[in-house]
This record gives structure tokens, sequence and C-alpha cells, in this order.
């Protein structure tokens, strides 16, 4: 699921490493994991090093997999509300 979250947040454009940890609010280390993960798997990829630090962007592989997910993700959370509206009233 934080794999999805960055991939979503860098279809909006480059960020760099700290803006992703910033937006998203992942950690240092666990955010390394992710960010290398997703380069090899060549759903994003390093655009420029600069003041040390990474600029990213998403690859055509990695909008591919954000579509391949999307149904799923959609239909949970339909089912999410459903059961919150049914649990708390909408």
């Amino acid at each position: 699921m934080r794999q999805l979250r960055i991939l979503t947040l860098l279809l909006e454009g480059e960020l760099s490493t700290s803006e992703i940890e910033e937006y998203t609010g992942i950690s240092g280390p666990r955010l390394k994991r992710d960010l290398d993960a997703l380069l090899k798997q060549d759903l994003i990829e390093q655009k420029a090093i600069i003041g040390g630090e990474l600029i990213l962007s998403i690859t055509q592989n990695g909008i591919d997999e954000l579509m391949r997910e999307y149904p799923m993700l959609k239909d949970l959370l339909q089912e999410m509300e459903q059961v919150l509206c049914l649990r708390f009233g909408c």
C-alpha cells in the first residue's frame, strides 16, 4: 500500500526523496526500502541527484501498475464506506 501511495504521488510529477517523505509520512529507512523496490521493478526512475538527494519520477510501468490496481482499490474504498455508513451512519 505504501508503494502505491508513492506511485500515486509521483503521477503529479518529479519529486525528491525528502518531498516524498514529507507528503507520505513514510520514515527514512522504510522509504528507502520502498523506493529501492520500486526502482528494481522499474516502476520509478531516478531523474537526477541534486544536493545529494534523488529526484524520482514514475515510469510507464508504474502507471500501468496503478491502472491494474485501481479497480481493486476503488472496490475496497466503496466497501469501507458501506461498512462505516452502516456502523456510524452517513
